[in-house]
């Protein structure tokens, strides 16, 4: 609990600190700077000159008092605007009466066509509870800075901080991030961190809660990016651009809302490439993940709206998809989006990933090793390397326009006979020589194996297959053209029959209906793929 006479380690004081850049306008021709005080400073300004020269200008930031779980502080941001292009700029932010700086950073070129730009994700840390230490995307990042020093600006795809309610865990990334954030705009897309908070976080957290709205990263950066998102969303939605490219940033509340917003911001951008970020990977790599729910409502923006790549986080591991359009794989950037998971800079492994169809690339990140990816837009190409803390390359990716081709290439499946996956999980051993049948315009698979591969109960009977998943038990008998689902009669769309190998057959449509799954048909690559809204790990019970 926050007491007025207290402050927290690492809270705010009179001397300005969380100084941070952000693109918010033009990038040419101007720049934010953000930063926090103790609330009894009255206000602050910028002091701005051209380096080299001596005459400073003055920039007055605008300021609110906010109150967090564990301190009262003043934030500010000041818009600086009347910028010439490509030109090293000096700074110093705070009061009268307490400065920080001086820093420097420079404004994008007149008609950039070449630049880089560092992505990362899920550099949230934890440890130690009272002061967590980000020392450890820190070095990532300075790596990286220090290999490629003429990268623009850092472009984060979420879980900036592992609980964005808790300004604790803030504070321990502006401290990690101090002496970078304040020369390179620091763009940070929202994850499922950022909006999660506890109650009471010492001595130790308890009470964990998310929000629907990312409500104190909206609050300490009000005005740090573009107010061009949709109303009541703006912050954690933005666009902006930077060279020959822009960039649409989604966050992961409201999707029905930012799905209008997303498809009309890209669908008036004149850029030559579209980027866009999005916390959770659409496709994902959790064997539970799924692909519905902000999926189907952003499908439009990403699809139609004709992202070029879409960066994500989340799943702490590394993967890139084909290009990849209505659920199909396919060869060239032009047919598709490729979906691009950036892996994870603060090392924070999982163990839970794996390798699915839609993946051209994939790396399984478990080593205790941090990862980067640097992205470089030069004219028609795209090229991203994703690199490890201890200097190895885990993917090189290139997508050139021009020859419409992607580096190095790989090739989609195209099945001869239709294939069978769940969550993007082939079948393969246990449904050896067992492919879906089409039988009256409508799909039949085999429900034994495909209930067995996903670990459930599955018993086989003469004639007849009971199966039981998500709490559902179900019995299918040969020639029937109805089931006992829990016990109760159940008709069925078509009449189970006995296909390859013997296993028994049932309508697509019927197994969905009955365990609340999903389907899709991916027509150019010949396989069917099923999907659940739950990540519940479906496992029967020994008994």
């Amino acid at each position: 609990m926050f007491y007025a006479n207290e402050k927290p380690d690492r809270g705010s004081t009179s001397a300005p600190d969380h100084i941070m850049l952000s693109i918010s306008g033009d990038a040419k021709t101007s720049m934010t700077v953000s930063w926090r005080s103790s609330a009894e400073i009255p206000a602050g300004y910028v002091l701005l000159r051209e380096a080299g020269k001596e005459d400073w200008r003055r920039a007055e930031a605008a300021s609110e008092v906010l109150r967090s779980d564990i301190d009262v502080s003043r934030f500010y941001w000041a818009a600086l605007t009347g910028l010439h292009p490509g030109t090293q700029y000096e700074y110093t932010v705070g009061s009268a009466d307490c400065r920080g700086g001086p820093f420097f950073f420079e404004t994008e070129p007149e008609n950039l066509t070449r630049f880089r730009f560092l992505l990362l994700s899920d550099p949230q840390q934890n440890q130690p509870w009272d002061s967590p230490s980000y020392e450890t995307p820190r070095r990532v990042i300075r790596q990286a800075l220090a290999a490629y020093p003429d990268i623009r600006f850092l472009l984060s795809c979420g879980d900036n901080c592992d609980n964005g309610q808790n300004e604790l865990q803030w504070n321990g990334m502006f401290s990690g991030l101090a002496g970078i954030i304040e020369g390179l705009p620091w763009m940070m897309a929202t994850g499922n961190h950022d909006n999660r908070g506890y109650l009471t976080y010492l001595p130790e957290p308890l009470g964990k809660f998310y929000l629907e709205h990312a409500d104190f990263f909206d609050a300490q950066f009000a005005r740090s990016y573009p107010q061009n998102g949709p109303e009541g969303y703006r912050g954690e939605n933005y666009s902006f651009d930077y060279g020959s490219a822009h960039f649409t940033v989604l966050g992961i509340n409201a999707p029905e809302t930012v799905a209008d917003w997303a498809y009309e911001d890209l669908r008036h951008t004149r850029q030559r490439w579209k980027l866009g970020v999005y916390h959770f990977p659409l496709y994902p790599l959790m064997p539970e993940g799924e692909n519905g729910g902000g999926f189907a409502r952003l499908r439009k923006p990403i699809e139609q709206g004709r992202l070029d790549v879409l960066f994500s986080g989340h799943a702490h591991a590394f993967a890139r998809t084909f290009p990849l359009l209505r659920d199909e794989l396919f060869d060239r950037p032009s047919q598709g989006v490729v979906h691009y998971t950036v892996g994870n800079a603060g090392r924070n492994s999982y163990i839970s990933n794996a390798r699915k169809v839609w993946h051209s690339a994939y790396y399984q990140q478990e080593e205790p090793l941090s990862m980067v990816c640097l992205a470089e837009i030069d004219g028609d190409r795209l090229t991203v390397t994703a690199l490890l803390e201890d200097g190895r390359t885990a993917d090189f990716f290139r997508l050139d326009k021009t020859a419409d081709e992607i580096f190095p290439p790989a090739l989609p499946p195209v099945f001869r006979r239709p294939r069978l996956a769940f969550k993007g999980d082939l079948l393969e051993l246990g449904a050896r020589g067992v492919a879906p049948q089409e039988r009256e315009d409508r799909w039949f698979v085999p429900a034994g194996p495909l209930i067995q591969h996903i670990g459930g109960t599955v018993t086989k009977e003469p004639g007849r297959v009971t199966v039981t998943a998500y709490d559902r038990t179900a019995q299918f008998s040969e020639g029937s053209a109805a089931a006992l689902v829990d016990g109760a009669a159940f008709p069925l769309t078509g009449t189970v029959f006995r296909g390859d190998r013997g296993q028994l057959y049932t309508a697509a449509e019927d197994l969905c209906v009955i365990f609340g799954m999903e389907y899709q048909y991916a027509a150019r690559n010949n396989y069917l793929n099923f999907d659940h809204p739950s990540e519940n790990i479906v496992l029967s019970a020994q008994p």
